[in-house]
């Protein structure tokens, strides 16, 4: 007869698991092992250590199991053995194992081992990541001396340690690593990163050379991932600072090509003084709106050009505000100076209305740069000049950055000229998809039948913005023409906005959602589990239980399950069930093992227990939803795995 583990885990039975372990079946007297780690205490671990100490009273390699679990445990005691076979003959092809069983459990003899196993000529990567876990002090030099020993090529998990330490002498190693030109990228950016974590007030670190100087590779890496903390730990001194500031004025386009600082180190530096304008701009030293202003020439690239505009949008200033006005007609960065100035200290309000107004200059780059500016800046006295730029002698940029600024005013007597506008088949489709998303954001009720109409219009992009703007119409009309495009339209695009526009449409868009499960189209079948998922009610509920559990809708089980189990509410209990139900085990039943256990009522936990008596503990999924149910009945919070 096959022994209750479960049973004996609830009663927390040291006793009987312990009999298991000695005469229990297989796989009976590992689970058992396994439970009596997740119980704990002086008892349990009394229990492991008789069956590490006598293996002849116990199936064949359940010692060694029984001694990884008593290190898990952070019991002293499994220190000498593991070392004794860490040392032996026999058992070094578990050494990893044992490299693992020393960092869980810690302690003087257990870091003396390690640290002594990490002067080894090629260090194990367990070793170093025991290493990592308990971070002690002492390991520091001899982690360092490791990491040489393991370049090039096999070093990036010593990195990972010593970046675990965050112990300043690490500071000159990883300084060195980042200037050196033999450096990897994945190598460079990894230490750049260790240094980011250093105690701030450890920097700058000792080195040979300036630590400003060491970081000047990194700063001009193309890679922003390297090159943002690089400047991040510049602007911690003022002699990086410098550094930085240097970099913006030798990358001005008056430079000699073979002396200007790369353009990738420009944008990076821009992007800091966006992030911290407090260290910049005229009050701290005039010459940065005077580089970032060389920098809007024409003469520098695009990125640079629309990276110097932003930062000084974020400096602000006289000077700086009127270089972004003089560059507003600039069509290669009209974008990014209208946002500059619209998150100006002082934006030039006026000046921006007057260039909405202005007719006079030809090709319209600077109206439709204001029109930008001004919608994003949410101007209610921009509705008229706005109004009169939708006009159709007007080229069709400026038309559309008016539509875009009057939805974002949300201004209804906009309404009936921008429906007039979505409606005109001779304009072209980008434009009239601009008018449809400015009705969304307004939401007239009058605008309903122009988007119901252009729902089904032949430009896709009108298609997309209709979709989207149906969602702020929270009627059964709109969300039943949501539906059938959802499940009709040729574009994929199109169906997954119509999806996503059901999810905001609230109780109409719910029920409709739940009927797509019924007629599934698989291009959008993602979606539309994350739009149920944030539907409330229990028909969202059944209609992911639908697609966790029906075996035409496999691919589907698990992000549904995950759905089912967000969503922690007691109804969810049966559908959850029902997936535990639904064919043999497979790698979703943990997701709703553990929502069941999450759930705390006693349906939930019956499905729990009845399932890893029929099934096993095989997996940690089913052991950590049996440990929440134990310990929840015996009064204790639940433990967390190591696994989560």
């Amino acid at each position: 007869m096959e022994p209750d583990v479960v049973g004996m885990r609830l009663e927390r039975d040291v006793a009987g698991l312990s009999e298991v372990m000695r005469s229990g079946p297989s796989p009976y007297h590992v689970w058992a092992v396994d439970l009596l780690g997740d119980i704990g205490g002086r008892e349990a671990a009394d229990a492991l250590l008789h069956c590490v100490q006598q293996p002849d009273d116990h199936p064949r390699y359940l010692p060694l199991h029984a001694l990884s679990t008593l290190a898990k445990l952070r019991d002293r005691r499994a220190v000498p053995m593991i070392l004794g076979r860490l040392r032996s003959a026999d058992e070094r092809a578990r050494t990893a194992r044992m490299y693992e069983d020393l960092g869980d459990v810690g302690g003087p003899e257990a870091v003396r081992e390690l640290v002594h196993r990490l002067g080894d000529p090629k260090p194990a990567r367990g070793v170093v990541e025991a290493v990592a876990r308990l971070r002690p002090p002492e390991a520091v030099p001899v982690l360092m001396a490791a990491l040489w020993s393991l370049l090039p090529g096999d070093e990036m998990h010593t990195m990972e340690a010593l970046r675990a330490m965050r112990d300043p002498r690490t500071g000159p190693a990883l300084l060195f690593l980042v200037q050196s030109e033999g450096t990897s990228p994945q190598l460079r950016r990894a230490a750049v990163l260790a240094l980011t974590d250093l105690p701030e007030d450890s920097w700058p670190p000792p080195a040979g050379w300036a630590p400003e100087v060491m970081l000047r590779r990194a700063l001009r890496d193309p890679d922003a991932a390297t090159a943002r903390p690089a400047a991040a730990l510049l602007a911690r001194t003022r002699t990086g600072l410098n550094e930085l500031r240097g970099h913006l004025v030798d990358a001005s386009p008056r430079r000699r090509a073979a002396d200007r600082a790369p353009s990738c180190a420009a944008v990076t530096v821009c992007a800091l003084i966006q992030e911290r304008p407090e260290l910049f701009g005229e009050a701290e030293d005039e010459r940065d709106v005077a580089a970032l202003i060389d920098l809007l020439d024409e003469g520098s690239v695009p990125p640079v050009r629309r990276a110097a505009a932003g930062a000084l949008g974020s400096v602000g200033g006289a000077a700086a505000t009127g270089a972004l006005l003089a560059a507003l007609g600039d069509e290669r960065i009209g974008d990014a100076v209208a946002r500059a100035l619209a998150t100006l200290p002082e934006p030039p309000v006026r000046e921006l209305l007057a260039a909405l107004a202005d007719t006079s200059r030809p090709g319209g780059a600077r109206r439709r740069g204001a029109a930008v500016a001004l919608g994003l800046l949410k101007c209610a006295d921009a509705a008229s000049p706005l109004l009169a730029a939708l006009d159709a002698e007007n080229t069709a940029g400026v038309r559309a950055a008016a539509a875009d600024a009057l939805g974002a005013l949300r201004h209804e007597p906009a309404a009936r000229p921008l429906a007039l506008l979505a409606g005109d088949g001779e304009e072209p489709g980008t434009l009239r998809a601009r008018a449809v998303h400015a009705l969304g954001l307004i939401g007239a009720s009058d605008s309903l039948p122009v988007l119901l109409a252009a729902v089904r219009d032949p430009s896709e992009p009108v298609r997309v913005r209709a979709a989207r703007a149906l969602g702020r119409f929270p009627v059964a009309e709109a969300a039943d023409a949501l539906g059938q495009v959802a499940s009709g339209d040729a574009s994929r695009d199109v169906a997954r906005e119509s999806v996503r526009a059901l999810a905001r449409a609230g109780a109409p868009g719910a029920h409709v959602l739940a009927s797509l499960t019924e007629r599934l189209r698989w291009d959008v079948a993602r979606e539309l589990i994350t739009a149920l998922a944030g539907c409330p009610g229990a028909g969202a509920t059944a209609a992911l239980a639908r697609l966790a559990t029906s075996p035409e809708t496999e691919d589907l089980h698990l992000p549904a399950t995950e759905a089912l189990a967000d969503r922690r509410s007691p109804e969810c209990a049966a559908p959850l069930a029902a997936v535990l139900a639904a064919g043999p085990p497979a790698h979703w039943h943990g997701v709703a093992l553990r929502a069941l256990a999450a759930l705390g009522t006693d349906e939930a936990d019956a499905h729990v227990l009845a399932y890893c008596r029929k099934y096993g503990l095989v997996s940690e999924d089913r052991r950590a939803a049996l440990r929440s149910v134990a310990e929840r009945r015996a009064g204790r919070p639940a433990r967390p795995s190591s696994h989560q």
